[in-house]
């Protein structure tokens, strides 16, 4: 039923559909509010449930179910301030996650290690770290860390001077072939800690024995010539 309140406006009661429909469609299309609300919150599926918040409201203002296009319009500037209806593009920023943190290793300036280097960095705390037991049982159940630990050697052996030892002239260019004495040297080589293959006092340490450092180069040179180790 359509009727004019006190303040002279037209109202009509929130079930007369017709009119109801009518009054929102001249607020979308001819008021500021309106527009915003088409552009910013209108979406098909909120439709009608905003709808029902944009009457509900409108009562509440009117004191009663006689409403007018004045209180839909005011009602829809409060809901859209107070944040019942939310903007269809609004990033909820309060709910995004944090992006997880890059633990990925890196090197001093920042750049990301490689897998080659990540694995050298693990072995050496490993080395260092290990008992002379756990890294003999490794170096025979893992190529890659043998590999380290004879690198690792080599650079040790060459770099490190040896009191009164006499450090032989540089690895054979030539191929050498594998003798007995060779291969078994290579064997012992391979079983001894580390530890025993540092010089001390011009000597090492293999299968229990005291080797003069100037030999042990020797056959280490060789040995590696022939391929017997790597």
């Amino acid at each position: 039923m359509i009727s004019r309140n006190s303040a002279g406006e037209i109202t009509f009661t929130i079930d007369d559909r017709e009119e109801l429909v009518g009054a929102l469609k001249e607020i979308f299309a001819t008021t500021e509010i309106g527009k915003l609300y088409k552009t910013e919150y209108f979406t098909r599926e909120s439709a009608d449930e905003d709808a029902g918040k944009l009457v509900g409201a409108a009562m509440q203002i009117a004191g009663g179910p006689n409403i007018s296009i004045q209180h839909l319009t005011k009602a829809l500037e409060l809901l859209i301030d107070s944040g019942k209806f939310k903007a269809k593009n609004l990033t909820q920023t309060e709910q995004l996650e944090e992006p997880a943190e890059d633990t990925r290793p890196r090197d001093k300036n920042g750049k990301l290690l490689t897998p080659q280097q990540i694995s050298w960095s693990e072995m050496t705390q490993f080395a260092s770290t290990a008992t002379p037991d756990a890294i003999r049982q490794r170096r025979h159940t893992d190529h890659v860390f043998a590999e380290f630990v004879r690198t690792n050697l080599r650079r040790e052996m060459q770099e490190q001077p040896v009191g009164d030892a006499v450090t032989p002239a540089g690895q054979p260019t030539t191929k050498t072939r594998v003798t007995h004495e060779l291969a078994e040297f290579a064997r012992k080589y391979t079983l001894e800690p580390t530890s025993n293959l540092r010089p001390k006092g011009g000597f090492v340490s293999l299968a229990g024995e005291q080797m003069p450092w100037s030999t042990f180069q020797d056959l280490l040179n060789k040995v590696t010539a022939a391929g017997a180790i790597r």
